[in-house]
């Protein structure tokens, strides 16, 4: 049954229908491949000849997949990887690479890799690196194929996913370069006298920080007052600046934000428990030589 689609089938129209099916996006699909719109409208017309399907059908403003569409996609998530791999072989060169991957994190990971990303792109000046915005199902749209790479505190050890560790955090207290207070004198009782902030980085991450934190005080039976939430943590030293808010965040991500903004670290005055960031992958990619060579330069420690 399957062998008249083989017959008629362009294979080399199977990136642009697996960019179509992900991105659900003309536009965005054709960004992601190097074409023109227009272009990419006329490879999905072609598709929906070759399949005899709509593949994507409109619904209110948005494109959703017909049922055979979701089936290809699940058939392409495993391809896509098994032919690249017969592009590498043994002869992997990162000069070579023209492809996109797509990488799920907070603002907060997003910018403590940076290092990473520019050293590797020294590397694969072709690689393109698309980063999208963490969510409480981060996990799930990994196993599905939406991403190669997800990083999350979540610890999730179903079937499929691999995983290792980035960064292991204790917690310490942000505030403006001018406050009275000091990394030697600071005591609970000050902490819980100022105004706080916290910051909304993803469903997940918002729990633990901010759980950790106010069940910690709780224990003590102490509560904080919480007067300001922001969705990201890049805003922080806009509301810190002038000001006796004080916000209580992962170490690393406090000397990050020190090496640009006016802020002064101080150490937690009450013990939290510490926490891990981790980066996982679908097994699928597991043995690809791109995504290992991918993974030592995301897994590698960099200073400052």
């Amino acid at each position: 049954m399957c062998i008249p689609m083989i017959k008629h089938l362009d294979l080399n129209l199977l990136p642009a229908l697996n960019a179509l099916l992900k991105e659900r996006n003309v536009t965005r699909a054709a960004n992601q491949i190097g074409l023109s719109q227009p272009a990419m409208s006329r490879v999905l017309a072609k598709l929906r000849e070759q399949f005899e399907d709509q593949l994507l059908v409109r619904v209110g403003i948005v494109f959703q997949l017909t049922p055979k569409a979701i089936s290809l996609l699940q058939k392409l998530n495993k391809l896509i990887p098994e032919l690249q791999q017969l592009q590498y072989q043994d002869d992997f060169c990162p000069h070579q690479i023209a492809q996109t991957i797509n990488i799920a994190g907070t603002d907060m990971d997003i910018v403590l890799l940076a290092k990473n990303i520019n050293t590797l792109q020294n590397q694969a000046p072709n690689l393109t690196i698309t980063f999208k915005q963490s969510h409480f199902h981060i996990l799930d749209s990994l196993l599905q194929g939406d991403i190669d790479f997800a990083i999350t505190t979540q610890n999730d050890e179903r079937s499929g996913l691999h995983r290792s560790l980035l960064w292991q955090q204790s917690y310490v207290v942000i505030v403006s370069s001018e406050s009275i207070f000091s990394a030697s004198t600071f005591s609970l009782d000050d902490y819980l006298a100022q105004k706080h902030g916290s910051y909304h980085l993803s469903a997940s991450h918002d729990e633990l920080a901010n759980g950790m934190v106010d069940t910690a005080l709780a224990g003590l039976g102490k509560q904080r007052e919480v007067t300001l939430r922001l969705p990201n943590f890049t805003q922080i030293p806009a509301f810190i600046k002038n000001s006796k808010m004080m916000f209580t965040v992962p170490k690393y991500f406090a000397e990050n934000l020190a090496q640009y903004n006016p802020i002064k670290i101080l150490p937690l005055p009450f013990a939290v428990p510490l926490f891990n960031i981790y980066l996982y992958w679908h097994s699928r990619l597991h043995k690809d030589p791109l995504h290992q060579w991918l993974r030592r330069f995301l897994e590698e420690k960099q200073d400052g």
